[in-house]
């Protein structure tokens, strides 16, 4: 599989707004504002060097369970490829599973590589 470039990284967060007052300061960041994806249970910001922040939408939701369970940290790593349907391809015969297909990008499975989700999409 061809990977053009990192596209970008998330990490998840417990405190949105402090996470982003810290990775602004310290690396000089500038992060957009913060939106709301209630259908994701996600709030996130972005920067333009491809630092995305995560945080839970609802208290009591899967992303919130989810970080109570592994804390936070890298949680995705988007990587942009030549050819999505070629790169599919050899993820599922390498035997990571594609858990959401959007056409041109596909989510795979943390649990396949090492607590990570990653995130191909033809670029």
């Amino acid at each position: 599989m061809k990977i053009e470039k990192i596209h970008h990284v998330r990490i998840m967060v417990n405190d949105l707004e402090k996470a982003t007052k810290r990775w602004g300061t310290i690396f000089g960041l500038d992060f957009t504002p913060a939106a709301e994806n209630p259908e994701g249970d996600l709030v996130g910001t972005s920067s333009s060097v491809g630092v995305t922040l995560g945080a839970p939408y609802m208290p009591d939701g899967p992303v919130a369970r989810g970080l109570e369970k592994r804390g936070e940290g890298l949680a995705l790593l988007s990587l942009q490829v030549t050819n999505f349907e070629e790169a599919l391809q050899e993820m599922e015969a390498n035997g990571l599973k594609c858990i959401t297909n959007f056409g041109k990008s596909g989510l795979f499975h943390p649990k396949d590589l090492n607590g990570v989700m990653i995130e191909l999409l033809e670029g």
